[in-house]
């Protein structure tokens, strides 16, 4: 029990650091229209719009882009700034 609790400390003790280099939260309302690009290579492309889904604990603070559209493409890209992952980990989580 000492053991798991030095090893728990031990763990506990380690600094782990993380830099953001893109985050959207869409709590500005339609906002996100002017930081995000529909695609227009497609015609035929479903629509994006701004829910907080079925499934929520705040639906003000919980709100995201949600397709639309049932069988449809959808495309949505946003700029960030440039960045190196050299010699780190990269975490994509969405």
């Amino acid at each position: 029990m000492k053991f798991c609790s030095a090893l728990l400390a031990l763990f506990a003790g380690v600094a782990v650091e993380a830099t953001v280099y893109f985050r959207e939260e869409f709590t500005d309302g339609d906002g996100w229209k002017s930081r995000w690009l529909e695609s227009k290579h497609k015609s035929d492309y479903g629509q994006w719009k701004l829910s907080s889904g079925k499934f929520y604990g705040d639906a003000e603070a919980d709100k995201g882009v949600q397709t639309s559209q049932d069988a449809r493409f959808y495309a949505l890209s946003a700029r960030f700034p440039p960045f190196s992952n050299e010699g780190k980990t990269l975490v994509i989580q969405f």
